[in-house]
Order: structure tokens, then sequence, then C-alpha cells
């Protein structure tokens, strides 16, 4: 008796096969592993944009796919509740240069302190090459969310810092 993923059935053009005579004649092997074949592999490294416009490279270039990497985020202010992350494709250091691929939104944050690596973010690249991502922080699963191209000037980031001119007039007539 056949059991596990023999015993199973594939449809072609409609009809249920079983698998034992696709087997059979080569026609249920996975054409990237075929002998001699390389697997496929990432065209492109996947980066993303660092505060600053640095660029981190999270997936090399030629990495077989499906294939992920986790990496950790924070906050850039106290009490934040969202982190938006800018990823990229391209090898370089400056988020600049680089071909800009998506903005995802992780919602959900807990309202922590700014700078703490908290919130784990799973790039993962599938087998045609398209990208997806989680998060977590602790065991809760967060929600990430793809932003549509007429969205993103909402995650324009605001400076960290912006002098008031009320409070440089002040200071002015202090002295």
């Amino acid at each position: 008796m056949i059991g596990g993923a023999a015993a199973r059935l594939a449809r072609v053009g409609g009809a249920s096969l079983s698998w034992v005579p696709l087997l059979a004649l080569g026609l249920a092997v996975d054409p990237g592993c075929k002998k001699g074949t390389p697997p496929p592999s990432l065209g492109e490294p996947v980066s993303v944009e660092q505060p600053g416009g640095a660029a981190t490279q999270l997936i090399e270039r030629g990495s077989e796919i499906p294939t992920s990497a986790t990496e950790s985020f924070t906050t850039i202010r106290d009490g934040e509740r969202r982190i938006a992350v800018h990823v990229l494709r391209g090898a370089g250091r400056s988020a600049q240069k680089l071909r800009d691929e998506s903005w995802w939104v992780i919602d959900g944050v807990s309202g922590g302190r700014a700078g703490q690596p908290r919130v784990l973010v799973t790039f993962e690249v599938d087998a045609q090459g398209a990208l997806s991502v989680s998060a977590r922080e602790g065991d809760r699963k967060l929600r990430a969310a793809k932003v549509d191209d007429a969205d993103r000037t909402v995650l324009a980031p605001a400076p960290l810092s912006e002098p008031d001119e009320d409070e440089d007039a002040a200071d002015e007539d202090d002295k």
C-alpha cells in the first residue's frame, strides 16, 4: 500500500491522476530539481531602509528560493504603536540608490520605549520571487499590511526634533 504524498491525487487538465503513474513517468519531479539544473534563486538582494537613508541587506542575491530572513525592529518614538518598513531590491548601502519594492506597516506594537528592539519581522520570498512580511512581538502575532502607493504619503517620517520658531525668539529675548 502506498501512503503519504504518493497516495495523493493530482489535477491535470481537470482530470484527477494518481501520483504513482506520474512518478513512474518522471512528471511529478520539480523542474528546478532535475539533475544538472540549479534550483531557483533570488535575482537581486532584499534590503530594508534604516533611519538616515542607509540600507541593510537581509537576503543575498543568489539565495535559493523560497527563503526568509528575520530582523528585529523598534519604534522611533516612545509609545508608538506602529512601525513602517521600507523594503528595497538591489545591492548597496544607500536606500536612495536601490529599487523600491514596497512599504509595510506593522500595527499593534505595544507602546514601549523607543530604540529597544522588540518586534521580530520576517521577510519571506516564495518560489516565484514574491515577497510577504509577518511580524511578532513576544508571543503575539502583529498585523503586517502592505501599503498601497496612494497611501505612502502617510508614512513619510516627521523630523525627530524640529526647532520651534517661538522658542528661538524666546531664546533671543533672554539674551
